[in-house]
């Protein structure tokens, strides 16, 4: 029997090709749960609660938190905050989205 050179590197590429990881619908539960955790804590809002559903990017989580300014002088003020939760790190940035006028 006579094998081919492309055969042989088509057999060579299938041997080494990790198989993808599949995640669970509980691993994800977990991801997004840490996520908003974190975001919640990095906006420093009260009375804080996600809008939608968090977005999964590669290495990172989005998460739209909206909630109540708690200085005085803000007077208990809606604001709404996009957060940035690092997968690696563990870490949440938190920044206000402005509305136009």
């Amino acid at each position: 029997m006579r094998c081919t050179i492309p055969a042989l590197l088509a057999a060579g590429l299938m041997l080494t090709a990790a198989p993808a990881a599949a995640s669970s619908p509980d691993a994800w539960a977990e991801l997004f749960a840490k996520a908003q955790t974190a975001c919640f804590k990095a906006s420093g809002l009260k009375d804080t609660r996600a809008i939608g559903k968090p977005t999964d990017f590669s290495d990172r989580v989005l998460v739209l938190v909206s909630g109540r300014w708690p200085q005085p002088h803000m007077k208990n003020a809606k604001a709404t905050f996009a957060c940035l939760y690092g997968k690696a790190g563990g870490t949440a940035e938190a920044q206000e989205l402005m509305t136009p006028p």
